[in-house]
């Protein structure tokens, strides 16, 4: 439970026309994690089995397939025929049907956005009784298209009056403004210009009804209705695209697994040394399984593989799988988010779910918190299967907040519940100084936790002596600092020094165990217990935060009528948002108690995760 899965290292070699059935059977036994080869001048990197290309190429259009027909991976309880070419003619069946829609559709989509732009500059016309055809090329007239400002149409015509007699102007309002068209005579173009552009005007170019004959309202409607049939065969489109997500839907989804495994296999060798005539596998093997899978890949090799095990070396880069029991299982949730522990180390796993609870519990303490957040996460778990690990830690949480809510004698905040006074050890809200003096202790015990498990770790990797003077000396000196404090205090009647004599101890042996850094770093251990602190801190903030609320809402309860109405609101939003700030600090700052003042008196992590061939990751 404290170590991982116990690994060896092994190394199969064989002929390659046995290559294949080996991958196969390695790929059932999900249990070796590859070691990658690196090409070198004995062996170079393996080539990619026959088949490889086409899985690769079918996968990527099932994969397409999948994203085109919006389809949802979920459970699924299709049996797929594991038959290759099936697969492969019903994929490109599948595909080119899909294709031939999409492309359909774009075509489509393409016409109605074309015809809704022509739409928006026939309605710009359809109050102006013009032909369309009139808004043509001409050698003797130009004209101009575009707005401005409603007042300003009969300055225009005033202004254009002086300059020439041959102009036709037509205008329609719209919103405080006047679309005009504007003929003129070709002698007069640039006095036109000028004056428009004197009075703001806004001038618009019109690209898609230059082909159109009739008014503008007259070819609206032929848009429109020519719209309304495209817009039928898209819609038509789409419901046959759906209907062939939801007759393929299962197929697809296990296609792509099937897929999926098979390019795996496929591409195994890609991680193996090759020769011309040989293949070689490393990788490693949890001990335990190692007997039984020798013998079922000598079976499947004819006894043809050669295959050499020993356990794992000192110097040796060892893949992690960790070894936890059930209850404690959720926790691997926070290694997997910081890092593994080496495979030597001590997995911290299980002391995490001892103890993170714990400090969450103490920071929120109430009863009443504790139970609102345990339904919410039991109902959580069961909605959300794929988070049902982090769902599992906070439902230890929760129950140790409900535990340390018995303890502070809390619920909702209230000390007190229709007389009765909750019966409780220690009250945070009236003995705030027990409570830092609790915060702080707990911290020290956390921390020599710590170097109790460092101690291991360094009796196992480098002896005795390297483990006590590196984790002991703290401990010593730990020691030192409060037998000086209880002389100094004369809470006890020991000479001080005898204080001393243990703090120049442990200064000898931190020196001697880490060096010039273990002196370096004397201060942070008391500030890594100090920093506990904050248990006391947000579980303070909490419990105050509870009680404005619930004394803000007793002065609306006196008032009687509809405050207390919002009486009630003020508990239910008010106790809600205390629960999510209060999860939310205990969560966070637990963590870091962990990360920060926990791991960095024991723990050095690194280790790469334990992929096991042929294993869903």
């Amino acid at each position: 439970m404290l170590r991982p899965y116990e690994m060896s290292s092994v190394i199969m070699t064989g002929p390659n026309k046995f290559q294949e059935d080996v991958i196969k059977e390695l790929h059932k036994l999900r249990i070796l994690h590859i070691v990658e080869h690196s090409k070198t001048d004995l062996a170079d990197i393996g080539n990619p089995l026959e088949n490889a290309n086409k899985l690769s190429e079918t996968i990527v259009k099932v994969r397409s397939l999948i994203t085109a027909l919006n389809i949802k991976k979920g459970e699924n309880k299709f049996e797929l025929k594991r038959d290759l070419p099936e697969i492969y003619e019903t994929t490109k069946r599948l595909n080119e049907g899909v294709s031939k829609n999409s492309d359909e559709l774009k075509k489509i989509e393409g016409l109605i956005s074309k015809n809704q732009a022509i739409k928006h500059e026939l309605e710009i016309f359809k109050n102006i009784d013009i032909p369309l055809e009139d808004l043509a090329s001409y050698s003797s007239l130009v004209y101009f298209t575009g707005y401005m400002g409603e007042s300003k149409v009969m300055a225009l015509k005033e202004d254009l009056s002086k300059i020439t007699k041959k102009f036709m102007l037509l205008e329609d309002a719209v919103k405080k403004r006047s679309f005009i068209v504007l003929f003129v005579d070709v002698e007069s173009k640039e006095h036109a210009s000028n004056i428009l552009q004197k009075l703001s005007f806004s001038p618009v170019n019109f690209t898609g009804i230059g082909n159109f004959k009739g008014t503008a309202s007259s070819n609206l409607g032929k848009i429109e209705k020519e719209n309304t049939k495209l817009e039928n065969q898209r819609d038509n489109i789409k419901k046959q695209i759906e209907k062939l997500g939801q007759e393929h839907k299962d197929f697809l989804i296990c296609a792509e697994e099937f897929l999926s495994q098979e390019l795996e296999k496929a591409e195994a060798p890609l991680k193996f040394a090759a020769t011309k005539n040989a293949f070689l596998i490393k990788g490693w093997v949890p001990t335990g399984q190692l007997r039984s899978a020798i013998n079922r890949l000598n079976k499947t090799s004819k006894n043809k593989l050669f295959i050499h095990s020993e356990p794992a070396k000192e110097a040796d880069n060892v893949p992690v799988k960790l070894k936890n029991q059930n209850y404690a299982k959720p926790f691997e949730f926070f290694m997997n988010l910081y890092t593994l522990p080496n495979y030597k180390e001590i997995d911290p796993t299980f002391f995490v779910f001892l103890t993170f609870p714990l400090l969450f519990g103490f920071m929120l303490g109430d009863f009443g918190y504790g139970l609102v957040t345990l339904i919410l996460f039991m109902m959580l778990k069961k909605r959300m299967p794929k988070a049902k690990n982090f769902f599992s830690i906070l439902i230890f949480a929760s129950l140790a907040t409900m535990f340390f809510g018995l303890l502070f004698g809390e619920f909702f905040g209230y000390e007190e519940i229709a007389g009765f006074h909750l019966p409780h050890i220690l009250s945070r809200s009236h003995q705030i100084n027990e409570l830092l003096y609790l915060a702080i202790a707990i911290g020290a015990a956390h921390i020599n936790l710590g170097l109790i498990i460092g101690f291991v770790n360094e009796l196992k990797s480098h002896g005795f002596m390297k483990a006590l003077c590196a984790k002991g000396g703290w401990i010593v000196l730990e020691i030192g600092i409060a037998l000086l404090a209880l002389s100094y205090f004369k809470i006890i009647a020991l000479p001080i020094y005898i204080g001393v004599v243990f703090f120049l101890l442990s200064l000898f042996m931190l020196l001697k165990g880490e060096g010039i850094k273990g002196l370096i770093e004397l201060p942070g251990i008391f500030s890594n217990t100090l920093s506990y602190a904050r248990l006391m801190a947000i579980g303070l903030s909490s419990v105050k935060l509870a009680e404005v609320i619930n004394e803000s809402a007793a002065e609306m309860f006196h008032g009687g009528g509809f405050l207390i109405l919002a009486g009630v609101l003020i508990l239910v939003i008010g106790h809600i948002l205390n629960i999510g700030i209060g999860m939310l600090g205990s969560f966070l700052h637990s963590l870091r108690l962990h990360y920060v003042e926990f791991f960095t008196k024991f723990f050095q992590g690194g280790a790469e995760k334990y992929k096991a061939f042929g294993e869903k990751q």
